[in-house]
């Protein structure tokens, strides 16, 4: 424990010096030359604090802390300081693509190590024994509140739509923003709950996880429609394919081949945490592998 505090006093003083140090850098940032590392440290800052603040309330009363940390994003937002305080919201999250790429990328790892761990924690052989319950309940799940889509879409004026002659377009849109729920934030309250390791966890994590694949296969559709005029077959096909290829090549060769490799890390290497960095390694190649994919169309490579 000892060992621990001053480890922490340490990095704490590192931090500190090395704010010092960064003064003229973090100021030359706030101008137009480019984004700025300080206003960065502010963001993470506001959405720490807000975020476990209000998750604490919302754990208080017997809520997941996710909840709250989802209004705090709306209350930071434009809809809540935006409206209320627009200076300050400005200058917190301004509006310059640089920026925001910057919290967008602590965002999307933040994204990524919460599905790793939501993987790591998911026992296949409860999923087996559950995937019919799993099917249903995602097919369910999904049929119900995109017909309320479809129906909403059929039923607004003219007046709302974005284009009148494109009705269909609108409603299928509806009934898919209606119907898929967010993978990240399933997984977050099943873990927060204390579900994730029984039967009924693992059965809402993969009924999420097979509507974001139902889902991403109806957006083909809906793109191709309102790009061509027409589905485009070519492009569901590929959809279809390339997810069926990636879920069998992982669940058999990709398995081997991963458990081998955190074997062979663990007994060659010496240093610490070998083991947590083949896996962080792993876990950014398989979420790269769409983008290599198209990388390698896109250089003219075969892609492996």
């Amino acid at each position: 424990m000892l060992g621990r505090r001053r480890g922490l006093v340490v990095m704490l003083i590192a931090a500190g010096v090395l704010g010092l140090s960064s003064g003229p850098v973090l100021a030359a940032g706030d101008g137009a030359q480019g984004p700025s590392v300080a206003v960065f440290f502010w963001q993470i800052i506001a959405l720490l604090l807000c975020g476990r603040l209000l998750g604490e309330a919302m754990q208080r009363i017997g809520q997941p802390a996710v909840l709250g940390q989802l209004v705090a994003g709306i209350l930071l937002g434009p809809s809540v300081l935006g409206a209320l305080w627009p200076q300050l919201q400005h200058a917190l999250f301004p509006p310059s693509p640089e920026q925001k790429a910057m919290t967008d990328a602590v965002a999307q790892l933040g994204i990524l190590l919460l599905l790793l761990l939501t993987g790591m924690e998911t026992d296949l052989s409860v999923f087996r024994r559950s995937r019919r319950a799993a099917f249903s309940v995602s097919i369910a799940g999904i049929a119900v509140p995109f017909l309320c889509g479809v129906i909403l879409g059929e039923l607004l004026p003219q007046s709302m739509l974005p284009d009148p002659g494109k009705r269909l377009i609108t409603t299928l849109f509806l009934g898919t923003a209606l119907s898929i729920s967010s993978v990240k934030i399933v997984a977050m309250v099943v873990r927060e709950v204390g579900f994730l390791r029984r039967t009924v966890g693992q059965v809402i994590v993969s009924s999420a996880i097979i509507d974001d694949t139902i889902g991403w296969i109806i957006m083909s559709v809906t793109f191709g429609l309102a790009l061509h005029g027409e589905i485009d077959l070519a492009s569901v096909a590929k959809s279809l394919i390339g997810v069926a290829v990636f879920l069998v090549l992982s669940f058999t060769i990709g398995r081997r081949l991963i458990f081998r490799l955190i074997r062979w890390a663990n007994d060659k290497f010496v240093s610490e945490l070998s083991v947590i960095t083949t896996i962080l390694l792993v876990t950014g190649i398989m979420a790269l592998t769409p983008s290599a994919s198209i990388l390698c169309s896109a250089l003219s490579w075969p892609a492996s």
